[in-house]
């Protein structure tokens, strides 16, 4: 039985995004959608608190408060979908993590400011993803792109690694009916400062980016089988990788990348270019274990 979808909600108030794509991916599962919210922290004394009840009892009371408004919308929406909800005590990450142990996808947003693009990744976001064994779907805004196509960063260089993603990837795509996009971005700077001619460069750079989609092209062979109705298209491009990926995200619904698994205790370990896709994408993005 597949497990249910989690979804951590903060503030409901700015959480309609995030609850509407938790909710969607329930469903493309045919599974629970398991609304959990976190509290920890203190209440100031110039509040007040009623002397029969605790700081535990209030705050317990305001999470409570914030996921019967969440269940609602969904319910409304989604009449047909199984909820549940979940109150927990805890720092936020820990908390949701736990949560999540047995989910089929943990769903969390993207919050806080700075940066010459507007809005970043908050840090229970990232604190999550240090922690979780399940994928993580992490939403900063709705795809601008109408069409349910899915994209997968993959590194022909370790070709061995990442069968979790590309499973991961191609049933996302089954499962929203619509094509799958591999990417590979090639970067080789040793031929900007070791050689002085244009013309090897332009030589050396066309013939690895020919090698790199053939390479491309047997990692993605056997997936393609195993899933004949998902359409596939793939590409190597010579860029920055970081920069490439960001871009490619306006063309799609979502995209999919890979975090090495830390062990059985902790849950994920993100590189460079993974971070800043996490930071820039315009379309929600899925971090998958790799064991």
């Amino acid at each position: 039985m597949t497990g249910p979808v989690v979804v951590g909600i903060d503030d409901f108030e700015h959480s309609d995004q995030l609850i509407t794509t938790a909710a969607q991916e329930a469903r493309l599962r045919g599974t629970a959608l398991w609304l959990a919210h976190a509290y920890h922290g203190f209440i100031p004394v110039t509040q007040g608190i009623p002397p029969d009840l605790t700081p535990e009892t209030v705050l317990r009371e305001a999470a409570e408060e914030q996921l019967a408004k969440a269940a609602a919308q969904v319910g409304a929406q989604y009449p047909d979908l199984h909820l549940e909800t979940a109150a927990v005590s805890g720092p936020a990450a820990p908390a949701l993590a736990e949560v999540a142990d047995l989910a089929s996808l943990l769903v969390v947003g993207g919050r806080g400011r700075g940066g010459l693009t507007g809005q970043l990744l908050g840090s229970v976001s990232l604190g999550v993803l240090g922690l979780a064994h399940c994928p993580v779907l992490v939403v900063r805004a709705a795809p601008k792109h109408p069409e349910q196509r899915v994209m997968v960063g993959v590194d022909v260089g370790d070709p061995a690694t990442g069968p979790e993603v590309l499973a991961f990837a191609f049933e996302e795509a089954a499962r929203r009916n619509g094509g799958l996009y591999a990417f590979y971005a090639w970067e080789d700077p040793s031929v900007l400062y070791a050689y002085g001619t244009h013309s090897f460069a332009v030589s050396h750079r066309r013939e690895a980016l020919k090698a790199a989609r053939k390479d491309l092209e047997g990692i993605l062979e056997p997936w393609k089988a195993k899933h004949p109705q998902v359409p596939v298209s793939y590409e190597a491009l010579a860029g920055l990788p970081a920069k490439l990926l960001v871009e490619s995200t306006e063309l799609v619904s979502l995209v999919v990348i890979g975090g090495k698994a830390r062990g059985n205790r902790d849950g994920m370990r993100i590189g460079s270019i993974a971070h800043t896709v996490l930071h820039h994408a315009h379309c929600p993005v899925a971090i998958v274990p790799e064991r």
